[in-house]
């Protein structure tokens, strides 16, 4: 009985460690995305970077605010929901990477964060 209760208790252990190291976004900078947009495609990643040319824009899903988030390449980003972004700012950010997307106008190299091309369900 005692061994039992001792595999069940490393058995939780071990799921909540599994849990708490997370299972989806890799860490990739924006110059390995634009390097290399095929590996990635469809993939949750954070990205680090710089971010460059901010605005937004309104669409059927509501606003969003799109920039570049740069190392020594740039990536596009079109965020929904979330903190605003100021040019010149360093930002991590965690989404779904597309090599491209859109419908009438397709955009390379673009990590969609919120809304429902980040989600995991």
């Amino acid at each position: 009985m005692r061994t039992h209760r001792i595999v069940q208790a490393a058995a939780l252990i071990a799921i909540v460690a599994l849990a708490a190291c997370g299972h989806g976004a890799q860490s990739v900078s924006p110059s390995e995305l634009a390097g290399s947009p095929d590996t990635y495609d469809g993939q949750d990643v954070t990205v680090s970077g710089t971010v460059k040319n901010p605005g937004t824009r309104q669409t059927r899903r509501g606003t969003a605010t799109t920039y570049q988030l740069c190392d020594n390449a740039c990536i596009n980003v079109i965020q929904f929901g979330g903190n605003p972004v100021s040019g010149g700012a360093s930002s991590t950010v965690s989404g779904r990477f597309r090599a491209s997307f859109g419908r009438r106008r397709t955009i390379a190299n673009v990590l969609i964060v919120g809304g429902r091309e980040a989600s995991h369900e």
